[in-house]
């Protein structure tokens, strides 16, 4: 498996788009960082305002549609490239081939995450203030990008059974994260109606945020109170997440393995 991740990771090597994802991942602080120093963010300042700025707002707009885009061209290369033939010639399954392709989106997620970590450290700097509970911050960044990472596998699906080409993948890539970033963010902590209160248990980035707001929420915020209610503890975001994900990666994995027979 490892040497399939490998092959996978040289494949986009050829692309540079590794280098893209952590060059964008190093770029996107920049504002964050400048709208702390223009005042604190809440009860927030300097590092703790620019991490939780990229963690809650950040990742969960420019982490799946890399990986959307990423994906994309990972299950494309063999199809465009005029060499799926090949594949058939070696002893290796589809679905290990498929699931060296996931691991690599989980591994570009984390290698993202990360860099984001480090960005925000610098911003930190930039405003003055001191690099505090790093331990707990690589913790939040290595959780959320698997988190988020997962989150993405249901338009993968589509991306895989629909095969069409980079420029649909990215549409609906962008136009899948948009819609659960709106989710997450439309107002549902503070709706009583049974739909929404539903909805933010069951869609990827509602249910994330309610774990993440909990980690940057202070509890001297005014709304604090009113918003606690809805907090989810980790281990429930985890296993609903895990379900999305699992669900969906056997989905891509049955799917991926017609295209190949």
């Amino acid at each position: 498996m490892l040497k399939l991740i490998k092959c996978e990771f040289w494949k986009l090597k050829r692309k540079h788009f590794v280098s893209f994802v952590v060059f964008a991942a190093l770029l996107f602080p920049i504002p964050f960082t400048a709208l702390v120093l223009a005042g604190s963010v809440g009860n927030f300042t300097g590092f703790d305002a620019v991490f939780g700025l990229l963690v809650t707002l950040g990742e969960p707009v420019m982490l799946p549609i890399v990986l959307g885009i990423v994906a994309a061209m990972l299950f494309f290369m063999e199809r465009d490239n005029d060499t799926l033939k090949n594949l058939h010639t070696i002893p290796v399954s589809p679905v290990k081939i498929a699931s060296a392709k996931i691991a690599v989106l989980f591994i570009l997620g984390l290698i993202y995450s990360l860099a984001t970590l480090l960005s925000s450290m610098a911003g930190g700097l930039m405003a003055g203030s001191e690099l505090v509970n790093i331990g707990e911050k690589i913790w939040i960044s290595v959780v959320t990008s698997v988190l988020y990472t997962a989150s993405t596998l249901p338009v993968v699906i589509i991306i895989v059974g629909l095969n069409r080409s980079y420029i649909f993948s990215i549409i609906l890539t962008f136009f899948y994260t948009m819609f659960d970033y709106m989710l997450a963010y439309g107002g549902q902590f503070a709706s009583e109606e049974p739909a929404m209160k539903l909805i933010s248990n069951i869609f990827p980035a509602p249910t994330i945020y309610r774990w993440q707001a909990a980690q940057f929420v202070s509890p001297d915020s005014p709304a604090y109170s009113v918003i606690e209610p809805y907090f989810l503890p980790l281990w429930m975001v985890v296993l609903i997440v895990f379900i999305i994900g699992a669900i969906s990666y056997l989905a891509i994995i049955k799917i991926y393995s017609k295209h190949e027979s």
